[in-house]
């Protein structure tokens, strides 16, 4: 099974520019959108983790909208720092995998051959993740309720320090608490983030944690400083997850969105390395 990750869109209403009229947004996810129609084999589904919107309109999800829905394969979206629950649930009513009625946007999918699992990590107000405890708790009894397969989990936040400060300032804030709950489950196979805007990769207690690249702009790869972040034009990616039912195991790929030269051969017709 192939899974395409797409995160921090930042749409603007009505295709407006992002920050301080540089960025592109729409145009980019227009791009991510085609790249992964195009991709050979076929990809099987699509997760959207989290600052779809830049903030939080509803004119910023019917722009969202009229682009992801031209993706040729379903599509699952959770929440980032920059979205507002309650539009998405009034946008995106028709989605039936989305809670009704609840406060927070999470849910299972459990017809594939890998559960899935969106968590929504956001604070009201604020730039980094948590995890309260109605949350733990819904996390650990779904765990428990659906262990009989591999299962793959996706949020916005990551639970781990990257390096660079600025982000990590706003990173998932008791990553602890999360990562006992998931001591007990060992279905849990890989946990796919955004967030940070780099392709940034790390093991916890066994557990492969990864956060995608950005199909527009970067987080600049600044180690050093303590000041805010800031981004930069890096070529625009995307990660391509595949689930292997077999050994129940995670591989990831990056996938660069763009025109490039190639592909060219290693060897010659006859087998030979071509000089």
């Amino acid at each position: 099974m192939l899974i395409a990750q797409i995160t921090d869109t930042h749409i603007k209403p009505n295709g407006g520019l992002a920050y301080g009229n540089v960025l592109d947004s729409a145009s980019s996810l227009k791009n991510v959108v085609e790249h992964c129609n195009k991709f050979n084999p076929k990809i099987d589904l699509t997760i959207v983790t989290g600052d779809i919107s830049d903030s939080g309109q509803i004119e910023e999800y019917e722009a969202f909208s009229k682009i992801i829905e031209l993706l040729d394969m379903p599509w699952f979206l959770i929440p980032g720092n920059h979205d507002n629950n309650q539009n998405i649930f009034k946008f995106f009513k028709k989605h039936d995998y989305l809670p009704r009625h609840e406060k927070f946007c999470h849910y299972v999918i459990d017809n594939l051959p890998f559960t899935l699992i969106g968590i929504d990590t956001t604070v009201p107000g604020k730039n980094y993740g948590e995890l309260c405890s109605e949350r733990l708790r819904w996390l650990d009894e779904n765990l428990k309720i659906y262990s009989s397969k591999p299962t793959f989990l996706f949020m916005h936040h990551h639970p781990f320090l990257t390096g660079i400060d600025g982000m990590d300032n706003q990173n998932l804030k008791n990553s602890d608490e999360f990562f006992e709950i998931l001591k007990s489950h060992p279905q849990v196979k890989h946990i796919a983030c955004g967030h940070v805007h780099r392709a940034t990769e790390t093991v916890i207690n066994g557990i492969g944690v990864s956060i995608a690249p950005n199909g527009a702009h970067s987080v600049n790869l600044d180690l050093v400083s303590e000041g805010p972040p800031m981004f930069i034009m890096e070529p625009p990616s995307i990660r391509i997850f595949k689930l292997n039912k077999t050994d129940k195991n995670v591989v990831s790929h990056l996938s660069f969105v763009g025109n490039f030269d190639g592909p060219y051969p290693f060897y010659s017709e006859s087998g030979e390395l071509l000089n």
